[in-house]
């Protein structure tokens, strides 16, 4: 789907309901409705390609996964995420948030010094508005943490009309996923590892996440981190960091 096609239809709807609501209101309600989905669809649904390229996964053809967390550094899951790093020997990448990172600037470079890599995930992650941000709002959002490395994940895989044209000015790929956890909506690390890996294959991009910690479960990312890794190693997985020339998306 072109993006200047639905742009083209929402404004070619618009103008036919102001024509026509007088004399079919159904009718131009309907179409306006239309336009509005057509809009709202790639904008709020996760990995959709019509605003433009998301990369899901990436080329191999060895047992390799790119393992992605979200949301941190955070002072508690980071330094415990990094030990079953490395005790599994396994790279990952950390979306990391711009405040989170200018609060915990200790965390981040101990990511960094792990042989991981760090990638933009916003500067205060607006999950709730992300989706309907102005492109000076937006491009606030990726500037504010500009220095976090040449990839960008928005909050929740959110992007309207205006998010691709931002990262093509600054030379971002936008990276979403090939598998999510959902461990920030599910409570059971053994329900987390084993979504991931009745959806892994080689080249899969893996999504976790850390920092979302509670007083019943102040261990439980990280918990979903040692189920992932301990299962990916006994299936002969290898988390690796792709170069950029592999990363595709799902019609590559």
């Amino acid at each position: 789907m072109n993006r200047r096609l639905i742009l083209g239809f929402a404004i070619g709807a618009a103008i036919f309901f102001l024509a026509l609501v007088a004399f079919h209101p159904l009718l131009a309600v309907g179409v306006l409705f239309l336009s509005h989905m057509l809009i709202l669809f790639p904008t709020l649904v996760a990995n959709c390609q019509w605003w433009g390229p998301v990369v899901t996964r990436f080329e191999s053809k060895e047992r390799e996964v790119w393992l992605t967390i979200d949301d941190g550094p955070d002072p508690v899951h980071t330094p415990r995420m990094l030990e079953l790093l490395k005790r599994f020997d396994a790279r990952a990448t950390f979306f990391v948030i711009g405040k989170r990172a200018a609060k915990f600037p200790n965390e981040l470079a101990a990511i960094r010094a792990a042989g991981h890599e760090i990638a933009n995930h916003t500067f205060s992650h607006p999950s709730g508005t992300f989706w309907c941000l102005p492109p000076a709002r937006i491009a606030s959002q990726i500037d504010q943490a500009r220095t976090l490395g040449p990839y960008f994940r928005s909050p929740a895989g959110m992007k309207n009309f205006f998010v691709h044209p931002a990262l093509a000015r600054r030379q971002l790929r936008l990276i979403g996923w090939t598998v999510r956890g959902l461990d920030t909506v599910s409570n059971d690390p053994e329900a987390v590892a084993a979504r991931i890996m009745g959806r892994v294959q080689p080249g899969a991009i893996l999504l976790l996440h850390e920092g979302h910690r509670t007083e019943s479960a102040p261990d439980f990312h990280p918990r979903c981190l040692e189920l992932t890794l301990a299962a990916l190693t006994k299936a002969n997985y290898r988390c690796v960091l792709p170069g950029e020339d592999a990363l595709a998306g799902p019609g590559s």
